[in-house]
């Protein structure tokens, strides 16, 4: 079986990670668990299992306030939150183990293009009656507390598939994704925005560094990397690289890339490699930490960068 780490999220109970479990080459029929590290815990320390499903587990965010959302290739939405949703039931199984929290379960309306059960590739909100939900094709969905609703219809394409959700407030929110998908939601709609320049072969978009006043940050990957800076206002090219741009994290006045083959750092209008004996797949901001998963392998592990760590600010945990 192949395994990895696909989601981090730093809370003020520890460190919770999404570990994907599939035979080689059959990603689509991954299992997600979920795993926690106690606060303070250091390198070698074991993770526990706090949630094993037979939903397909895709995403992990935490919400301002702490609690977990997941989201499931099967159109599933569980939560840790007060929600009012059901417990877990019928073939749906939501084990909770060591201590981990109760969840509760909601499933989004089909698609109102092709009435397919929705395929949950992102989630972010600014609170847990707020928050946005993003699919393969291009749909977006919002839960506001009381009920979902479809806010965006794609085309139902892999060409419109949603990566990334991330924002600055409720009003201020930005979802990116395959080929030419960026788009803004001002608290009332989403509004598809114009990418500048030309795109690069293979081009998609995939990190949301968010600036202060509320400007982002946007990279992209491809057969090259690219960055896009700007606001709801317009965008404009900050740069084009040799390398792909696959996710970035915000460290203090950092930026910092997962490029695969290791990391990047952006230096003036430059990316710099700073770390190339491992490879990187994703990018998570952590408290003072940012967290780099790792390509599939036979066991989960990531990469923790801590700069407050001055004897080993650069380490591996292995699970």
């Amino acid at each position: 079986m192949q395994k990895e780490i696909n989601q981090v999220v730093d809370t003020a109970d520890g460190l919770v990670f999404m570990g994907l479990s599939y035979p080689p080459e059959d990603i689509g029929a991954a299992v997600g668990s979920l795993y926690r590290l106690a606060p303070g815990s250091k390198a070698g320390d074991p993770a526990v299992p706090i949630l094993n499903t037979n939903d397909a587990l895709r995403v992990l965010w935490a919400s301002p306030a702490g609690q977990l959302w997941v989201g499931s290739a099967d159109g599933h939405v569980a939560t840790t939150a007060a929600t009012g949703w059901a417990a877990p039931g019928g073939d749906l199984d939501y084990e909770v183990m060591n201590g981990g929290p109760a969840w509760t379960v909601s499933t989004l309306p089909r698609d109102s293009v092709k009435g397919l059960v929705p395929n949950i590739t992102a989630i972010w909100g600014s609170g847990d009656s707020d928050v946005h939900v993003g699919t393969r094709g291009g749909h977006l969905y919002h839960w506001n507390g009381k009920a979902w609703t479809q806010t965006r219809a794609g085309d139902g394409s892999a060409d419109q598939t949603i990566r990334t959700i991330r924002g600055h407030a409720g009003d201020d929110v930005y979802a990116v994704g395959a080929v030419d998908t960026l788009l803004h939601f001002d608290g009332q709609q989403w509004r598809h925005l114009p990418i500048p320049g030309t795109p690069g072969p293979g081009e998609t978009l995939g990190g949301i560094a968010l600036l202060p006043e509320r400007a982002v940050m946007l990279c992209a990957s491809g057969e090259g990397g690219r960055l896009l800076h700007g606001s709801a206002a317009g965008f404009t090219e900050f740069g084009r690289y040799p390398l792909p741009l696959n996710d970035v994290a915000v460290l203090g006045d950092r930026l910092l890339f997962a490029i695969w083959n290791g990391v990047a750092e952006l230096v003036g209008r430059d990316v710099q490699v700073v770390k190339d004996n491992f490879k990187t797949a994703g990018a998570f901001e952590g408290r003072g930490r940012v967290f780099f998963t790792e390509p599939a392998a036979p066991r989960m592990q990531f990469i923790v960068h801590d700069p407050a760590n001055a004897a080993t600010p650069w380490t591996r945990s292995k699970f």
